[in-house]
């Protein structure tokens, strides 16, 4: 935690700001981070606290086979995973996964996956998060759920999501 104040300290000033400004929502500890849970449509990682969606709506659980909480307990271990990233980038850390993943977010396809873009898809997040935490995350959701569709479908989103979004809207970023 302490490093978070030090090394990390851009984010968790803005991460601890924004908690205040959500002080009356549900927080938890997790893992030594403060995991604030908001009526807001995304997760978010700042530093030493998290913020996770009361209501996770980018994954259908009908569809993927998990519960609501399921979902949201492993977009918790995946926030957290941002905050291993967190210590290890230190004030890089908004300059390699915060703003390009806000800016993504934002300029996106609307058929184009969030987790296409390479802030998610090296999975970084997902692999600290499980590492550090030994529960699962969301990549677990994304192979499961890969097994459940067809071939056609594979393809439709290796093409759109691979291809086109990552070097289409990469370009157009740039």
């Amino acid at each position: 935690m302490l490093l978070q104040w030090t090394w990390g300290i851009l984010q968790t000033i803005v991460g601890f700001v924004l908690f205040c400004s959500s002080i009356c929502e549900r927080h938890t500890l997790f893992h030594g981070a403060v995991a604030t849970y908001w009526n807001r449509p995304f997760g978010i990682s700042l530093g030493a606290f998290i913020f996770i969606p009361s209501k996770v709506r980018f994954y259908n659980s009908e569809k993927y086979h998990f519960s609501d909480a399921e979902i949201q307990e492993r977009l918790t271990v995946h926030e957290y995973g941002h905050t291993i990233q967190s210590l290890i980038l230190g004030p890089f850390y908004f300059l390699i996964v915060g703003i390009p993943s806000v800016i993504w977010e934002m300029m996106k396809p609307s058929k184009c996956s969030y987790f296409s873009f390479y802030t998610e898809k090296e999975k970084w997040a997902n692999h600290f998060g499980e590492i550090c935490t030994g529960e699962k995350s969301m990549e677990t959701i994304d192979y499961i759920s890969a097994e459940l569709w067809t071939d056609k479908e594979l393809a439709i989103i290796e093409t759109n999501e691979t291809i086109m979004c990552s070097r289409k809207t990469v370009s157009t970023l740039l």
